[in-house]
């Protein structure tokens, strides 16, 4: 599915409305949408340690499934301790790793020339930076498995109000990378139309460029109109997040390191912004957004 064919998708899902969706209900799409997925053979889970990803991990813990959990960052990233945490719990099989700056430098030039360059306008990286630090996470892990197959978690932050703009929406409202944030449930349809640019493409070029490929149950058709007729008490309020989910979480046996983990961004789980941030310094650079830039122009056709 391309960008536009995404963008239509959304508006089709966008006009199907479901009365009194129940927490059994998104339970039951998410697990069936999982399944629905899975390869007849061994298959990895992206496994973060967060919510979203441990939610998955314990479906198919329970279905008795052939899988292993991958999870990469610098040394005391929270996203490693959180998932070898919940993987002892659990008794999941996780394949970890703890990389070092000079491999991270090596994952961001083997991303910047999987990617498509990126049109930079007043000298805004915000984006592009974004898409290039999740995308070394990405190769990071994906490498560490000889797995064709991996399980994302990515879409539940979108459908199940899980950004700080979903809060902001909730609450005073503001700007989000120049947009005007709206009211929660149609900002939550904007960003799924976003989605396709900003996630989905991306995550398909790195997997592809590899000879892998990335599943994501999130986002089925049936999971999208569900979550997406939810109301808004059901997803957050001033205390927490993707309230749904935390519940189903907790009463499957997700470990409450992760049912509860308010978790940022891969990026900034596995540590690989900070690591770019050391690697800017140690090239010379006060702000990251010259590295990447030397970056770019190192590896410029």
């Amino acid at each position: 599915m391309n960008e536009s064919e995404w963008h239509n998708n959304i508006e089709k899902l966008k006009s199907v409305e479901r009365l009194n969706v129940s927490k059994k209900e998104i339970h039951h799409e998410l697990k069936n949408s999982l399944l629905n997925s899975l390869p007849n053979e061994s298959f990895g889970i992206l496994l973060s340690g967060g919510i979203d990803s441990s939610l998955i991990a314990k479906i198919c813990k329970d279905q008795d499934l052939n899988f292993r959990c991958f999870c990469v960052g610098i040394k005391d990233a929270q996203d490693l301790l959180a998932a070898k945490e919940t993987a002892r719990i659990l008794d999941l099989e996780l394949v970890s790793k703890e990389f070092e700056l000079e491999e991270i430098e090596d994952l961001l030039l083997k991303a910047i020339e999987i990617l498509p360059r990126p049109k930079i306008e007043n000298d805004n990286y915000i984006e592009y930076m974004v898409k290039l630090s999740v995308s070394a996470v990405m190769l990071a892990g994906l490498n560490l498995g000889k797995e064709t197959h991996f399980i994302s978690g990515i879409g539940a932050e979108e459908l199940f109000a899980g950004y700080n703009r979903h809060r902001k929406a909730l609450d005073t409202g503001g700007t989000w990378r120049g947009n005007t944030i709206k009211e929660l449930k149609e900002e939550s349809w904007e960003g799924l139309k976003r989605f396709h640019n900003l996630v989905i493409s991306r995550d398909k070029a790195i997997s592809e460029s590899i000879g892998k490929s990335i599943l994501n149950p999130y986002i089925s058709n049936e999971m999208i109109i569900l979550a997406m007729n939810l109301q808004n008490k059901d997803k957050i309020d001033s205390i927490s997040n993707k309230k749904i989910l935390r519940e189903i979480a907790t009463e499957i046996g997700v470990p409450k390191i992760a049912a509860e983990r308010r978790k940022k961004g891969a990026q900034y789980g596995s540590g690989f912004d900070k690591a770019i941030l050391k690697l800017a310094k140690l090239n010379g650079f006060k702000l990251k957004k010259r590295y990447i830039e030397s970056l770019l122009n190192k590896l410029k056709t």
